[in-house]
């Protein structure tokens, strides 16, 4: 648990997003949580943003100083993005279903900006990890450069942090199991 408290705000701002998405549909929600104003809610939003912004640039500083273990940070980078997906995939679709007319067509532009938002904290998370692989030699040059990439890019971010976890995995398991003769 304590391990991944400092990822809390990463992992949830995109279902923040849907919480707010939901709130507008639910007058009770909306209430309780945001005083019936929109704007309150918006405000809410930019600020746990805000944290999980902070969040990612505080981890990934602690990351390049050598504070974090690459295995460890490849593998909360997983969970991080595996977590994500169900939000991702619900923000799409209703990103898609306000391009249907013009008057919401603003929205789905809002919405991207958010996902792009979301991608950009989890891919600081993501470059940490990948550079503490560089740096503990689990990736080469290119591999880092490569990876460093992916971690902003959509759906390939996925894809890279698991191939950079089971390079680290694998890596330490080859570490581990070495024996030195007497």
């Amino acid at each position: 648990m304590k391990k991944i408290l400092p990822y809390t705000f990463i992992i949830l701002f995109p279902y923040f997003i849907l919480f707010l998405i939901y709130s507008l549909f639910q007058p009770s929600l909306m209430e309780r949580f945001f005083g019936n104003s929109f704007y309150r809610g918006l405000l809410f939003l930019c600020m746990f943003g805000l944290l999980a912004f902070v969040s990612a640039v505080a981890l990934l500083v602690s990351g390049l100083a050598r504070k974090k273990d690459a295995l460890d940070l490849a593998r909360v980078n997983v969970v991080i993005k595996l977590v994500q997906i169900p939000a991702y995939l619900l923000i799409f679709a209703v990103g898609l279903l306000c391009m249907i007319t013009i008057f919401t067509f603003g929205i789905s532009l809002i919405l991207m900006i958010l996902d792009g938002a979301s991608i950009l904290f989890s891919g600081l998370v993501g470059i940490c990890a990948v550079k503490r692989g560089h740096a503990e030699g689990i990736l080469s040059p290119g591999e880092w450069i490569l990876h460093s990439i992916l971690q902003f890019v959509f759906c390939a971010d996925i894809v890279s942090a698991v191939i950079v976890y089971r390079k680290g995995k694998r890596k330490t398991a080859n570490r581990n199991s070495l024996t030195f003769p007497s």
